[in-house]
């Protein structure tokens, strides 16, 4: 039988490659993460991608969340924050368990688990603790889903301002001074930890700027001009991190660096 003038079956198009855009989290930059989601979710190029918005709320709860940026952004100086952008108040979103498996699963109480589908990468867009310090990092690697960003030793020495000193020192770059209270010497000794900190303060000067060792954003960071204000700075920086960092002042231009390079390692 001639096949010739039966209807042909039209060509499914090839699907787009299925991208995961992580944000909010536990830290306190959970707002600006938010915010930095939003600008990611509206610049993917929705003809070559699928998105799939996965928002951590504060308590850690990985969430299904509205693919709408324009509800991502600050309104009267409040942050937005994942609660108010999940479809559930209760549902979760899991990550495949298996790593030969890259299926999303979404599930709520007393429902039976819905599939997402399989993605193809996550993008990760959390700031602080949880997101950028390696951790959500190792979790994507145990999952074998493929990430955009930094591994997870890189995310790590990274967040943590004292080690990524250590690194850059270690190259033969040049760091501004510094000096580090853990949290073990104040819990010991406070009067010793801040009297570390004012010894610091005669041999380079002040202004000081004492802020959290493992945090960004500029969060609980505080310009110490005189003695008067320093208790008050080390509480603000010990809420975001027991681990505090106290710099000397820098005087120049700042400039950042955009490092890239190719799969072998090539500038």
């Amino acid at each position: 039988m001639s096949t010739e003038n039966l209807p042909q079956s039209p060509e499914q198009p090839p699907r787009k490659p299925r991208v995961a855009v992580v944000f909010g989290g536990r830290s306190s930059e959970h707002g600006i993460s938010v915010v930095t989601a939003g600008a990611v979710l509206k610049a993917i190029d929705r003809t070559k991608y699928d998105v799939l918005p996965i928002g951590i709320t504060q308590d850690g709860r990985w969430a299904l969340t509205a693919d709408e940026p324009e509800r991502m952004a600050i309104v009267d100086r409040r942050p937005p924050s994942v609660d108010l952008l999940a479809e559930s108040a209760e549902g979760a979103v899991i990550l495949p368990v298996d790593p030969a498996s890259r299926e999303v699963v979404y599930s709520e109480p007393g429902s039976v688990p819905k599939a997402l589908g399989e993605v193809d990468v996550v993008f990760p867009v959390l700031h602080g603790p949880y997101g950028e310090d390696g951790t959500l990092q190792g979790l994507l690697e145990l999952s074998g889903v493929p990430y955009v960003g930094s591994g997870v030793l890189a995310s790590a020495v990274g967040q943590d301002k004292e080690y990524m000193k250590r690194v850059f020192t270690s190259f033969g770059l040049k760091v501004g001074p510094y000096v580090v209270i853990r949290p073990r010497e104040w819990e010991r000794d406070e009067a010793a930890a801040r009297k570390k900190i004012v010894d610091f303060a005669g041999e380079h000067g002040w202004p000081l700027f004492v802020k959290p060792s493992r945090a960004g954003s500029s969060i609980g960071i505080t310009k110490v001009d005189d003695l008067s204000g320093l208790d008050e700075a080390i509480a603000e920086a010990q809420r975001h991190d027991p681990k505090i960092l106290v710099e000397a002042a820098l005087h120049g231009r700042e400039i950042c660096l955009l490092y890239k390079s190719d799969a072998a390692d090539e500038l």
